[in-house]
């Protein structure tokens, strides 16, 4: 399975997910505005410093303009280093670099024909006013985009970035694990259905657990480091090896029924990965209200913030700087119009 995936490790946030991802023997490629987070990986294989990149300092719109003067390079790069038939593209919602790149990227690499997924973070509640205004402008993008494959969505509320990073790492890499070490007379999960459940757009969560009861399994789905379910969420893929007395109908009348079911079974522990889930809006809404109780603040030190896609936007200082309209008419049809989507 691991030459099926690649990884596009966007940004400083996106690195160290990456870099975990390349112990557990994954091709990596680290991309950075900035020279000096590239170095702090050491002994990463692959790594591309964009040109006249000095970091964006949260600056989504710099990040925004480097990559897209730079984009012929980038594929080059991620087609001759990391060529895959699935490939994910990680960074953090709330920074520069991969805030204001990383939606672009995979819209760009979508266009291309490329199957894309995503793995991003959301900012810690404790967290500065503008790394939530660029997470609530990152998430307006990124749920724009036709096409995606699985998002999976870190949560940063949920405790320690650096221990939920390696939960999540440990979680996902197990569940592609699966159809190699995971083998039953009752069935079997096979990389197809691995490869199906990642293709599904959506909110996507991945749980590793050694519980063997349904109930503590769900716990976990609940309580795990993703981004919260959605009371009204909708569901495509359940995909699981399950252990002790873990039933796959019990996780069903939890999460909801999907349009198809994939399980197999073992005696340490279960893993599951729900797909094609319902964004978390609930989640979103948090951030939106962390900006909307500073926005005298925000008014006071911000010169302008981007105009946002959601359903409700986060530009208190739309008389100082009016938003850009957006294209009107029909789908992109040329890098450039998809580039002008970001400015």
């Amino acid at each position: 399975m691991k030459n099926r995936f690649s990884f596009v490790a966007l940004g400083q946030g996106g690195g160290n997910i990456g870099y975990l991802l390349e112990k557990r023997g994954y091709p990596v490629l680290y991309i950075n505005t900035s020279q000096e987070d590239l170095d702090t990986l050491e002994n990463a294989k692959f790594k591309y410093h964009i040109p006249e990149g000095e970091g964006c300092h949260k600056n989504r719109h710099k990040a925004k303009q480097l990559i897209m003067d730079d984009f012929d390079n980038i594929a080059s790069e991620i087609e001759a280093k990391v060529k895959a038939e699935l490939t994910f593209v990680i960074f953090a919602s709330a920074g520069g670099s991969g805030s204001g790149g990383g939606p672009m990227l995979v819209d760009l690499l979508i266009d291309e024909g490329k199957d894309i997924g995503s793995i991003t973070i959301m900012p810690a509640p404790d967290e500065s006013v503008k790394a939530h205004i660029n997470s609530y402008e990152c998430f307006s993008e990124l749920t724009e985009i036709a096409g995606t494959s699985a998002c999976f969505i870190i949560d940063n509320q949920k405790g320690d970035k650096f221990e939920l990073n390696e939960a999540f790492v440990d979680a996902f890499t197990a569940f592609l694990e699966i159809p190699q070490k995971h083998k039953s007379i009752k069935g079997n999960i096979d990389q197809a259905e691995i490869m199906e459940t990642l293709k599904a757009h959506g909110m996507a969560m991945a749980v590793s657990s050694p519980a063997r009861e349904s109930a503590d399994v769900i716990r976990e789905i609940q309580t795990g480091v993703s981004a919260p379910l959605e009371s009204d969420r909708a569901v495509k893929y359940i995909a699981a090896s399950l252990a002790g007395n873990v039933q796959m109908s019990d996780l069903e009348t939890a999460v909801g029924t999907p349009i198809d079911n994939f399980q197999t079974f073992n005696d340490n522990g279960t893993i599951c990965c729900l797909s094609g889930l319902t964004y978390p809006q609930t989640r979103l809404d948090m951030i939106y209200n962390k900006v909307s109780d500073n926005k005298e603040l925000i008014k006071k030190n911000l010169a302008a913030a981007r105009e946002s896609g959601l359903k409700k936007g986060v530009n208190f200082l739309e008389e100082m700087d009016p938003p850009r309209k957006k294209p009107e008419g029909k789908k992109p049809q040329s890098k450039r119009d998809i580039m002008s989507k970001y400015l």
